[in-house]
């Protein structure tokens, strides 16, 4: 078992298919920004004309799944990739005839086309589980294990014991939050950068909040849920005190 961009994979078999793991590694990396809470394995698969691994993936709480077969075309040195559901799939793991005739094709080195098309696809039909992307960084500065317990001991705990938890900024805005513990309650503080040399900053605004810590994914897309709301109401409150209401 191990993790194909934040899907747990699982591989049955494994064989040197050089153009179906150069694809599949390709997919890897841009598959850096999904969430942990989708899953999937690979197979191999061999009709005696096209032979690759096939990857499925899925949600593990509802019946929303997609199979990618990547292989090397059988009549030329071309990328030949197919998705589909699993009606399009035999009990040997295999594409129908049906899938077959929508496969899509590219040239032997054109893995980065390959790659883009199999992407836009997952991300269209699992959207939400990835998270989006901009100009951001996120950091943690105790493991999940640790936030954990202090999570579950905050009532006993101050700032000076623990400073920094967590913390997620929005790069271009200049905004930033980070986990704390305030007068024995977890929280966001929000703050700001007073230039874009992040030289001097302002602390702007406590907010006690209970974080989802079942993973670091979950904590990051929380606080990023967090920032992105206070944004939007500082950029609001701005507008209105500039046009004097």
């Amino acid at each position: 078992m191990y993790e194909l961009g934040g899907i747990k994979i699982e591989i049955t078999k494994y064989r040197s298919l050089e153009v179906s793991q150069t694809f599949f590694n390709e997919l890897e990396k841009k598959l850096t920004n999904v969430s942990d809470s989708l899953e999937g394995y690979y197979k191999t698969f061999n009709n005696c004309r096209e032979q690759g691994l096939m990857l499925t993936i899925y949600e593990p709480t509802t019946d929303n799944e997609l199979l990618i077969w990547a292989c090397e075309c059988r009549n030329s040195d071309n990328i030949m990739v197919i998705t589909a559901d699993r009606s399009c799939s035999d009990t040997n793991d295999m594409f129908n005839d049906i899938a077959w005739k929508s496969a899509k094709y590219f040239k032997y080195n054109e893995y980065d086309k390959a790659v883009n098309y199999t992407f836009n696809i997952i991300k269209k039909q699992f959207n939400k589980h990835f998270l989006e992307e901009y100009n951001s960084k996120f950091q943690m500065h105790k493991c999940l294990s640790d936030l954990q317990h202090i999570q579950a001991d905050a009532s006993n705990l101050e700032y000076e014991d623990y400073h920094d938890l967590a913390t997620f900024e929005d790069v271009d805005k200049l905004y930033f939050c980070d986990l704390i513990i305030l007068d024995g309650k977890m929280g966001l503080r929000y703050s700001k950068y007073t230039d874009q040399y992040r030289d001097e900053l302002d602390n702007l605004i406590f907010e006690e909040w209970e974080p989802d810590l079942t993973s670091d994914v979950t904590l990051m897309l929380g606080m990023q849920s967090k920032l992105r709301d206070f944004i939007e109401k500082e950029i609001e409150y701005d507008i209105d005190v500039g046009i004097g209401i």
